[in-house]
């Protein structure tokens, strides 16, 4: 503790001051509602979890079962079905400049962190206004080259900070050796820890330049698992050895070099280190392993504590009392409700109770204060112009190049396809921010550049019975059928009815398929498909890409991203 200006703002805050510092709390949508205006003003928070292109922060519902397993309703008055008002950058940047103005009519005008998620691909928040999205961290490492991984990060950075995002919640640090994880797949870079590492190393140092304060997630390690956090609790049943050296080796690299301003705690029971506790609330991990063992000083930070894994086993203003008193500096709390004065209450008694001493509470304080002063929260330069960034060339050009590096034909009987005959388009509607940029139905407008006679056919992220009658109704009709088999968390795959259908039409006088799919696993690969084209992102460029793939324009570079065998 050496920066004297953070230390001196410290002997001048009140409690209840310093308890808001460790709070990050959720705004979602583009209207700022009096709560907001609350969770700055009354609760001192530290910082907002942004997520422009959704209304309310979203229950979470079990997509097997159907069950709602943690409800964090917003009750005050929004049906969820309506979208958020439309923004371009630079009318987000405004209301964030609006935002950053009031927090600094605080008392002692502490600067608000504006975090957020920016994967790659549908893990995007900052997807408007024309944003270059580029691949997931898989399709990254899908492109061959590790310095693509700095030039992306450092364009992350330019685009987001000309908004006002400051704090990211990337890189994924897992490392994916479960090929049927359904939270994590392509989220990670590779199956290889060392791959692992060597891209997030690059990829922080793009962050680190570009003053987007980084964040390795999920500790210790969320990879070996086929359990989804988000809606029960992953139990990791990997041994000590192992884990101190798969999943820890990316970040004892990156705490090596100092590239880590701060580390996710994984919403997971790790036996090896924790028989009892997850490792939210886990002493012996956040402070034991991660502080003692590995000698990490930055910020530590929760996941969302309204994730169904941890909030219904300890309750969320609880847990997020129990993970600062466990070592944690910083809880996500996205929930826009009573929550959120409950969390800041409990807190306050843990504070009050002794269970977080003053001392200790001081130095979270002065962890996630000297996090914001190393990124130029408390002096912040004149931000560029966010339509002028998102069209720079070389951001725009590198994002075309990472998307033509990354796709890659996996299989192939029939490809390039011919651009005469009949041809149908069957699109899932996807997670787009649905304006001119990115919107449903991107891959068959880039598809009809090559052949003005094709025909579309959209669906349901997951096929519905509708879908599924209209999909074997119409795909006799045709001589090629292109269908695309995209997998994203909380959602369940249409894996098997695309199986069947490959089985129902694999003679000779049947339409040729191709399938396009976002993951190399088995969770969206169909077992029988001759044609299929992994994107490694359903965003706008890689979309333009598979497009061209599919009738022999561009030839795509994309290499096998895995370690282990041919999934």
């Amino acid at each position: 503790m050496n920066n004297q200006f953070i230390k001196n703002l410290i002997l001048r805050m009140s409690e209840d001051q310093k308890i808001g510092s460790l709070l990050t709390l959720g705004f979602a949508g583009t209207m700022v509602r009096p709560h907001i205006h609350d969770a700055i003003l009354k609760y001192h928070c530290g910082g907002l979890r942004l997520t422009p292109g959704s209304r309310l922060f979203g229950s979470y519902v079990d997509p097997r079962s159907g069950k709602t397993v943690m409800d964090v309703t917003d009750t005050r008055g929004y049906k969820k079905e309506m979208p958020p008002p439309s923004v371009t950058a630079s009318q987000y940047a405004q209301i964030l400049e609006e935002l950053s103005v009031l927090a600094a009519s605080r008392p002692l005008g502490l600067p608000l962190h504006f975090s957020f998620d920016q994967e790659g691909g549908t893990s995007a928040d900052f997807n408007f206004g024309g944003v270059n999205i580029f691949p997931k961290p898989m399709g990254i490492r899908a492109a061959g080259d590790v310095n693509l991984a700095y030039a992306a990060a450092r364009a992350i950075a330019r685009q987001s900070r000309a908004v006002g995002f400051s704090w990211i919640h990337s890189p994924v640090l897992d490392v994916n050796t479960d090929p049927l994880n359904p939270e994590i797949y392509t989220r990670a870079y590779s199956d290889s820890a060392e791959e692992v590492a060597e891209y997030a190393v690059k990829t922080c140092e793009g962050f680190k330049e570009g003053q987007l304060i980084a964040t390795g997630k999920h500790f210790p390690g969320r990879g070996d698992s086929a359990v989804d956090a988000h809606f029960e609790m992953p139990v990791i049943k990997v041994d000590r050895e192992t884990m101190m050296n798969r999943e820890l080796l990316p970040y004892r690299e990156l705490i090596k070099r100092d590239l880590l301003p701060s580390v996710m705690i994984a919403h997971s029971i790790f036996p090896a280190f924790d028989e009892d506790d997850i490792a939210t609330v886990s002493k012996k991990i956040i402070t034991g392993l991660l502080r003692d063992s590995l000698g990490f000083e930055g910020v530590i930070t929760t996941d969302s504590m309204t994730m169904g894994g941890v909030a219904l086993r300890y309750g969320v203003a609880n847990a997020c009392a129990m993970a600062l008193e466990a070592g944690a500096d910083l809880v996500l709390m996205k929930a826009e409700n009573s929550m959120v004065g409950e969390t800041f209450d409990k807190i306050r008694e843990l504070v009050q109770a002794g269970r977080i001493s003053r001392d200790e509470l001081d130095k979270k304080v002065y962890r996630v204060l000297k996090a914001k002063y190393d990124a130029g929260l408390f002096t912040p330069a004149a931000r560029e112009n966010p339509e002028q960034v998102l069209r720079d060339p070389g951001i725009v050009a590198l994002s075309k190049n990472m998307a033509r590096r990354s796709v890659l034909i996996h299989q192939n009987r029939d490809l390039p396809l011919q651009k005469t005959g009949k041809i149908l388009v069957i699109e899932q509607i996807n997670k787009t921010s649905n304006d001119f940029f990115w919107h449903p139905g991107i891959l068959y407008k880039n598809c009809l550049k090559y052949s003005a006679g094709i025909d579309y056919l959209e669906t349901a992220y997951t096929f519905d019975d509708s879908d599924r009658e209209r999909i074997a109704q119409n795909i006799k009709k045709y001589d090629t059928v292109i269908i695309t088999n995209f997998y994203i968390r909380g959602k369940l795959a249409n894996n098997q009815f695309i199986e069947e259908l490959l089985t129902q039409n694999s003679s000779a006088s049947s339409p040729k398929i191709v399938v396009i799919t976002n993951t190399p696993y088995p969770i969206s690969v169909p077992r029988n498909c001759p044609n299929l084209i992994i994107s490694f992102a359903t965003s706008p460029d890689n979309m333009e890409v598979c497009a061209g793939v599919l009738f022999g324009a561009i030839c795509p570079e994309g290499t096998w991203p895995l370690a282990g065998k041919d999934q």
